[in-house]
């Protein structure tokens, strides 16, 4: 069981990110969390969200949920985006394995896009 994210209901109001940091670190803390809200400078109003958990990073866009292992190489050899390499640094999700009420994340978001599969 994990966490997922509905990128179509997502609006990237952030207010997952927020939850987690706070969860995590008792301040609004964005780099302790463990899901991020994206957004490209290629093409305007898209955004994403990346769930980073034990072994894989869940990555929720317009187009679809992709899920990919932590250290897998690309086909090609590319090696991934360098953007990705702060998200490898933060510690997985551990659905809020201390509340009784489950992910935070879960419970704060405004539109139900998170969601436990």
């Amino acid at each position: 069981m994990g966490v997922k994210i509905d990128p179509l209901k997502c609006t990237a109001c952030m207010a997952c990110e927020l939850a987690c940091g706070y969860h995590r670190d008792d301040a609004f803390a964005l780099l302790s969390s463990c899901i991020v809200v994206y957004r490209t400078r290629d093409k305007k109003d898209y955004f994403g969200v990346i769930l980073k958990e034990e072994e894989d990073l869940v990555i929720a866009r317009p187009e679809g949920l992709e899920v990919k292992r932590i250290g897998a190489v690309e086909e090609g050899g590319g090696g991934g985006d360098a953007s990705a390499k702060p998200m490898l640094l933060r510690e997985a999700c551990d659905l809020c394995e201390d509340r009784d009420d489950g992910p935070l994340c879960k419970q704060i978001c405004p539109v139900d896009a998170i969601y436990l599969d």
